[in-house]
């Protein structure tokens, strides 16, 4: 008997279509589709599901401003988290050991710097900055002359950082 529900459903969509979109949503970011493709599958979807999937795809996408989003509609649901769901990211110790698990900050890729200062994304493991005189960048010479110039801090939430403390300092 759950009469308490009965007039949520009408306005809003189930768990389980949400988590449905949630997961198409998070397969075309991790398959990297360009806007114009994005754009055209927000197309063929239609009202509550629509609505929703352009609150993911706002809150997900790396720069939602390229997408052509309709407007919001009033009435999307937050995404069904409880604040203590809030997603995280295991933490590792220099030697790949997990030490536990950080919250990330909604909208910045969350990283790692290790011992030699290079910068990884903390989910993916791709290298964002290489660090000056590192085993990296000497086993890649002008690969950092190439990457750094277009690393951006303000868009990146520090989870782990490894270097060296400088005695003295």
């Amino acid at each position: 008997m759950n009469n308490h529900h009965q007039g949520a459903s009408a306005k809003t969509i189930s768990r389980e279509e949400y988590r449905r979109l949630d997961n198409r949503v998070t397969c075309i970011l991790q398959q990297r589709w360009p806007a114009n493709e994005i754009n055209q599958w927000v197309g063929l979807l239609k009202g509550k599901q629509q609505s929703v999937a352009c609150a993911i795809l706002r809150r997900r996408h790396p720069r939602p401003a390229l997408l052509d989003l309709p407007a919001v509609a009033p009435e999307v649901p937050a995404p069904y988290q409880a604040r203590a769901n809030r997603p995280t990211v295991p933490v590792l110790t220099t030697d790949g050991r997990s030490v536990g698990r950080r919250h990330i900050v909604d909208g910045l890729t969350p990283v790692a710097i290790d011992q030699s200062g290079t910068i990884r994304c903390a989910v993916t493991g791709r290298t964002l900055f290489i660090a000056l005189g590192s085993h990296i960048d000497q086993a890649n010479p002008g690969a950092a002359d190439k990457l750094n110039p277009t690393y951006q801090p303000a868009l990146h939430q520090v989870v782990a950082d490894h270097r060296q403390i400088e005695a003295g300092e």
